[in-house]
């Protein structure tokens, strides 16, 4: 059992392959980091070994369909196919894929697939999406180093390739800037080398890294630290910066500029969203000016689905969509949650958001890619419905959660498509590809991390690898094979979902 599952297995042939070792005729891979990744997950030796070889690696074309969306990927990788096929020859396993990215995703599949206790059948296997990714938000929770790299290897654990770094917001900034020490005074940051260093691992299990410094909303409190100067709009909590302002474009262009020489994503994220009470004409004129800097460093840009309301990104550039309709704002429902000393900026709180509607518009008219990360069912931050095997995990989600999203079950995201999504489908976008999200608010601790993020994030790999129609049993039977998986790579306080565990 596997998730994703492969997009097609034939069990008339197959074989079982030891469960403590597994001896590899790499054709040239180096396959120490999936080694690693399997040693970390299963406990199986991985070994390159071309006498007596389990499984064969041989270099040639896979018949695939090409997959849908953005290449997050930088050359040369991106001109390298995932898709492979596995075959039954005798006692051993042959894989033909076009490189080492192909043969890793399968190693994994034969490795999984051993570690469960099941024979290796004929599989042909091959990503639908593109971009398969997690935004994983290290401000409001500060992620060591080491644990980002337990979330790298998840990822590639279960094929998903992209990891968006959130790295900047009110309560932080989270990476260093040659010139700006101000924003960084504490320790609970990532130097330049470490962020080389997060890269160069994740670019090893073939997970890109994709950086997001999110601008002009959400960071007016750590940029005043650096002398930047800070306009406040009509309520005190209401703060933004202007492109025009003091210090402003020259912090901007820095921070880009760092994180284009560490990250070797084709892109950079600009952030873009909830900047309330900052001026449409001075919105505008920030992202105008944002995305030209990201161009004159060769990139490409990513924004948030306002920054579409710019006119700025082009069909080269990917919008992300984030605002689903079951998360619309409710300036009622606010008003209850709210402290009194906030209800003053209700209404244009309600302003801004109503203007959300449009957004999924802009995009499929100007021909803009974007990347599906609906909040419903995409923010892994929303407490599941259905209660846990272990009621001390109930007892938790009182905790743990964003409190004012309405709960769905764990399994959700199994029955939904993004391509049939309402407003995708009603404004013509492109899909460009999958991302959920995990925002920090509540969480304190990879445990609590874990608990959002498992088992849901497997059913998101499902959905943005495997095939448009998917048997939820089956797939639910597959995330019960991973405990011990997800155990030994850290994440044990995964949420026991009576949906799945029961």
């Amino acid at each position: 059992m596997i998730l994703p599952l492969p997009q097609s297995a034939d069990d008339a042939e197959r074989v079982a392959l030891p469960r403590d070792v597994l001896r590899v005729a790499a054709g040239g891979m180096d396959v120490r980091a999936v080694a690693d990744l399997v040693s970390r997950a299963f406990g199986i030796r991985l070994i390159a070994d071309e006498d007596a070889p389990h499984v064969v690696l041989e270099r040639g074309a896979v018949t695939a369909p090409t997959p849908v969306g953005a290449e997050p990927r930088p050359m040369p990788a991106a001109a390298e196919p995932e898709a492979y096929e596995i075959r039954v020859a005798g006692e051993r396993l042959v894989v033909t894929g076009a490189g080492d990215e192909a043969f890793f995703r399968a190693l994994v599949t034969v490795a999984t697939l051993t570690a469960h206790g099941r024979p290796v059948p004929r599989i042909g296997d091959h990503p639908r999406f593109s971009w398969r990714g997690l935004s994983l938000d290290i401000v409001r929770r500060w992620y060591p180093v080491e644990e980002i790299r337990r979330i790298v290897d998840l990822l590639a654990l279960h094929k998903l390739n992209v990891l968006h770094l959130h790295l900047t917001d009110s309560q932080a900034w989270r990476f260093a800037v040659p010139g700006y020490d101000a924003l960084t005074p504490c320790d609970a940051h990532l130097t330049g080398e470490e962020l080389s260093g997060l890269v160069a691992y994740a670019r090893e299990r073939h997970v890109t890294v994709v950086p997001e410094l999110d601008l002009p909303g959400h960071v007016a409190e750590t940029v005043s630290a650096a002398g930047v100067d800070v306009v406040t709009g009509p309520h005190p909590v209401l703060r933004y910066v202007e492109w025009g302002a003091e210090g402003v474009a020259d912090l901007v262009r820095a921070a880009l500029a760092e994180l284009a020489s560490r990250c070797d994503s084709p892109y950079l994220h600009i952030g873009g969203d909830e900047a309330f009470g900052d001026p449409h004409e001075s919105y505008n004129a920030f992202v105008v000016e944002a995305v030209a800097a990201v161009r004159a460093l060769g990139r490409r840009v990513v924004g948030w689905q306002e920054t579409s309301r710019s006119g700025a990104l082009t069909p080269q550039d990917l919008g992300q969509l984030w605002i689903a309709e079951r998360d619309r704002f409710d300036p009622v429902k606010a008003r209850d949650e709210m402290p009194e000393a906030y209800h003053p900026f209700i209404p244009l709180l309600a302003e801004t958001f109503a203007e959300s509607v449009g957004d999924a518009v802009r995009l499929g008219a100007a021909g803009i890619p974007t990347i599906v990360s609906s909040s419903d069912p995409l923010y892994l931050d929303r407490k599941p419905v259905e209660s846990s095997v272990d009621p001390a995990q109930t007892k938790l989600l009182e905790r743990l959660g964003f409190p004012n999203y309405e709960r769905t079950s764990s399994t959700d995201v199994l029955r939904w498509e993004p391509t049939a999504q309402d407003d995708i489908v009603a404004a013509g976008i492109r899909v460009a590809g999958v991302e959920a999200a995990l925002w920090a608010e509540t969480i304190t601790s990879l445990d609590d991390a874990a608990t959002l993020l498992l088992p849901r994030l497997a059913f998101v790999a499902q959905r943005a690898w495997g095939a448009e129609r998917v048997d939820e049993a089956v797939a639910t039977a597959a995330a019960r094979a991973y405990s011990d998986a997800w155990t030994r790579l850290g994440f044990g306080s995964f949420y026991r979902s009576a949906e799945v565990f029961s």
